[in-house]
């Protein structure tokens, strides 16, 4: 055999193996993640996107995480439908709009933040945004007080927060009180690897030119020793 085929030989086998082990790689991180998400329309709106999921191990689950999308977008549909409505009754022009991001995707959790923008009149719009984190393992939706369920650790919280904005006065409100931090049930998050995020609404701690401010909380501020 001549080295011209041997060389053609070694190189379709280095060709194979860097393929396949690229595929074993992706593969792997696809079977990291808790879900497949995809891009959906409500009534072909291309102003109101929502998630679905796939793929999700519990199938019980999988099916209340998007009955629950379908809930929220069916829902932004009528505020869409009553900005119109508004618009048209006072004489400017309406805006909604829906976005969502995938904030953390490893199994055994999910975090699926979503923003709904409007504008109703006057200088600018506003923007709410509304976290869906999901537990597969534990079978159910989480919430900011499943994660911090005693008062210690929502004061712990609270405390972090309040230093983290009043050691930034250009960023939050110079006069920010630490009873004016509320977190609820409600309270917007998602999960990373080293705990969680806040997500503040606009004008709750910061000005409106601050946007939605996102404070990162590691783990050991709130976990129980």
């Amino acid at each position: 055999m001549s080295w011209k085929k041997v060389c053609v030989i070694i190189g379709t086998v280095l060709v194979v193996l860097t393929v396949s082990a690229s595929d074993f790689g992706v593969a792997a991180e696809a079977a990291k993640q808790t879900a497949t998400v995809t891009e959906h329309l409500y009534k072909d709106k291309e102003n109101l996107k929502y998630p679905q999921v796939s793929n999700v191990d519990n199938e019980k689950m999988e099916e209340k995480i998007n009955r629950d999308f379908d809930k929220y977008i069916k829902e932004a549909y009528k505020a869409y439908k009553e900005n119109l409505k508004q618009a048209e009754k006072y004489g400017f022009e309406g805006e909604y709009l829906t976005t969502y991001e995938v904030k953390y995707n490893k199994n055994p959790r999910l975090s699926i933040i979503t923003s709904d923008y409007m504008f109703s009149g006057g200088a600018h719009g506003n923007t709410v945004v509304q976290s869906f984190n999901y537990d597969i393992e534990a079978g159910k939706r989480v919430y900011l007080t499943d994660i911090l369920t005693t008062e210690e650790q929502l004061k712990k919280v609270q405390n972090y927060v309040w230093e983290y904005a009043i050691e930034r006065p250009d960023i939050f409100y110079p006069d920010l009180k630490k009873e004016d931090i509320q977190l609820t049930k409600d309270t917007a998050f998602y999960f990373t690897d080293e705990g969680i995020v806040l997500v503040f609404q606009q004008y709750e701690i910061a000005p409106y030119v601050s946007g939605n401010q996102e404070i990162a909380i590691p783990k050991e501020v709130y976990e129980k020793a």
